[in-house]
């Protein structure tokens, strides 16, 4: 039997854990507490407390899908395993969503540096990154990107949070997490993380809800988040547009913002939205349909 509900879709997703709540509680500690233990060697070397340190990169970045693994196995098992790999490489979406993945990451970042060079601003471009190593950067945040954050974030996280909470609120409590696990980093010497920390939580937040929809419409792609990280990372470097001039950052800020207002008001018009479906290789497992 079937129950008609007003204005909204079911939000059930066969391949998730019952316990998310469970799930999250646990990878989110696991997330944050190995991570900022690994960063943590590094303050207190720099502290003069310890004579050495664990290496950030990777083990920080790590320690994310290694969170994601142990919740998943722990509160779902080998079903809950088999669809997360499936989300892991999950490829087979519309070429647009692929398009959108490596462009909208990129747009802000391109506005907000023509915008400031029509006040009259200086830039240089190319400081950080020549243009020939655009394509290697971008496969390599690829990899990195998949492998480590988005196998937690959007792989374990964002399908338990937009369960429990819709696509919206789910992005914008995961944008405010995944922007807070950063925090150690701003303390590290030779850090990236030299711009304003209140500018990069609002960019962070407004990103996440922006990869949210683009979540959405991939089937929970976790490769196509992976990609879009990369694609954002790759522009942000490429165009050295966070580590310039401070209008710059805050022009790049105000840009994200506006895009994530723009998808926010889609999501909130699109009161009729199928649910995420589960990865091909899931529903053939439960022997649901397969996904349109």
């Amino acid at each position: 039997m079937s129950m008609m509900q007003t204005g909204t879709a079911p939000t059930a997703r066969p391949e998730l854990p019952v316990r998310n709540r469970s799930t999250l509680i646990v990878f989110f500690t696991l997330a944050y507490g190995l991570s900022w233990t690994v960063w943590g060697t590094t303050l207190a070397q720099q502290a003069g407390w310890i004579g050495w340190s664990v290496p950030a990169e990777p083990f920080a970045f790590l320690a994310v899908s290694v969170a994601a693994l142990v919740a998943t196995s722990v509160f779902g098992g080998r079903a809950a395993l088999r669809s997360f790999g499936a989300r892991l490489i999950l490829w087979r979406v519309p070429v647009r969503w692929y398009v959108a993945a490596v462009a909208l990451p990129a747009l802000p970042a391109v506005a907000a540096l023509g915008l400031h060079l029509a006040l009259g601003g200086q830039h240089d471009v190319h400081a950080l990154v020549p243009l020939a190593a655009v394509l290697p950067l971008l496969l390599s945040q690829l990899v990195l990107h998949l492998l480590t954050e988005e196998a937690g974030w959007r792989g374990v996280a964002l399908p338990r949070l937009r369960a429990g909470f819709g696509s919206l609120p789910a992005g914008l409590l995961l944008g405010l997490l995944w922007a807070g696990w950063h925090i150690p980093m701003f303390f590290l010497d030779d850090t990236r993380q030299t711009y304003p920390f209140a500018g990069f939580l609002v960019m962070v937040v407004s990103i996440s809800v922006v990869m949210t929809w683009v979540w959405d419409h991939t089937g929970g792609s976790v490769l196509i988040a992976a990609l879009f990280h990369a694609a954002m990372n790759t522009a942000w470097a490429v165009l050295n547009i966070l580590w310039g001039d401070d209008r710059l950052f805050w022009l790049c800020v105000a840009f994200t913002v506006a895009l994530a207002a723009v998808v926010a008001v889609r999501q909130l018009r699109d009161t009729t939205a199928a649910p995420v479906p589960a990865p091909r290789a899931a529903t053939l497992t439960a022997g649901a349909a397969s996904r349109a």
